[in-house]
């Protein structure tokens, strides 16, 4: 794993970069926020930029949130297009395919099943990590202990999922990738943050659709056509 830092030059945002294998990633969810609007708009054909639970049109409003601290901006396709800082691009489809085949491929841990617990942030609630993994504290995402459960509840938690067929497992991060559930924003409300984390690709399915990947609680990495409309998160790669 190799890590760096980029210095965004159009607003001095920096951001830590991973390199797994022919690939250089933000390990971060991008927060470039030229605008904003209220998650209650819905998008006509412009370009729409917008951070979890703000329902404002002021920038600095928008940039002093947590959410947008934690897990940065949600966009609507064609904002996601311009969204990515010189030198660096959205990622097409066929790059996230590349992103998780290498893992597979490379790695006899991983499978289909489990590479997104590779890809995804050791901050969970309940992660039997340890240390900063389990946290209750954003940005994290939900965990086995979905409550304030600690300890021998949180291990019973995890057991009675287990035997009725509800396992959650948790992220290790071996290699920088970091994802965090930023949640979606769809026809005029916010959802699933902490819980689902979204990003789009570059790549449309259809003139209305796009692909897109998803990480949930489980451990797969799903790829998704949805509507251009959807505010989800950015991850860029280097050009």
């Amino acid at each position: 794993m190799v890590t760096d830092t980029l210095t965004d030059p159009r607003d001095g945002n920096i951001y830590r970069t991973v390199q797994i294998g022919a690939q250089r990633w933000l390990a971060e969810n991008l927060k470039y926020l030229p605008s904003v609007c209220p998650g209650t708009t819905t998008p006509d054909g412009s370009a729409f930029h917008y951070v979890y639970d703000y329902q404002g049109d002021s920038v600095e409003e928008a940039k002093a949130t947590a959410n947008y601290r934690h897990y940065g901006v949600l966009y609507n396709w064609l904002a996601a297009q311009e969204a990515c800082p010189p030198g660096w691009h959205l990622p097409s489809d066929a790059e996230w395919s590349a992103l998780t085949d290498f893992l597979i491929h490379t790695h006899k841990h991983i499978t289909p099943s489990n590479v997104g617990y590779a890809l995804r942030s050791r901050r969970q609630v309940g992660s039997p990590l340890g240390g900063d993994g389990n946290t209750l504290e954003h940005p994290r995402w939900e965990g086995v202990a979905r409550s304030q459960e600690r300890g021998l509840a949180a291990l019973r938690r995890m057991i009675a999922d287990f035997i009725d067929g509800r396992a959650i497992g948790h992220g290790t991060d071996e290699f920088g990738f970091s994802a965090l559930p930023g949640g979606r924003t769809t026809y005029g409300g916010y959802y699933r943050i902490g819980d689902l984390g979204y990003w789009w690709s570059a790549t449309e399915a259809s003139p209305l659709r796009v692909w897109s990947r998803q990480m949930t609680l489980s451990g797969a990495v799903n790829r998704w056509d949805m509507s251009k409309n959807y505010g989800y998160s950015v991850r860029c790669i280097q050009d």
